[in-house]
């Protein structure tokens, strides 16, 4: 039992240090004051950005001679489709320091033909 117990715990110190080796990769130098350079730009604002009433249809066919409908036109070929929408989207940022999102009734459905 002694055994297996030094031995998963020179497995687990083996897996740290690749651990450790690979998060190294990542490491980038400077990144930091890169960022706070870009970012400056939004301690001075107050952002919100807001949009409303999105729907998006995606057609559920392989057909590849699938056209979009002419406005107004009658004969148009009925599809299945996945509907996506929201009815309100806010995104905000005050100062750069906190910042929020917003969602309100989101939805997505299944469209029969």
């Amino acid at each position: 039992m002694l055994v297996r117990k030094e031995q998963r715990s020179l497995e687990l110190a083996a897996f740290k240090e690749k651990t450790r080796s690979i998060l190294k990769t990542f490491d980038i130098g400077g990144w930091d004051a890169h960022v706070q350079e870009k970012s400056a730009w939004l301690a001075d604002y107050i952002i919100n950005v807001s949009t409303r009433n999105i729907g998006v249809a995606f057609p559920l066919t392989h057909d590849q001679d699938l056209e979009l409908p002419q406005i107004g036109s009658r004969d148009s070929v009925a599809v299945r489709a996945f509907l996506f929408s929201l009815k309100l989207v806010e995104f905000g940022t005050h100062r750069g320091e906190t910042g929020q999102a917003t969602m309100q009734s989101l939805s997505f459905q299944f469209v029969p033909w």
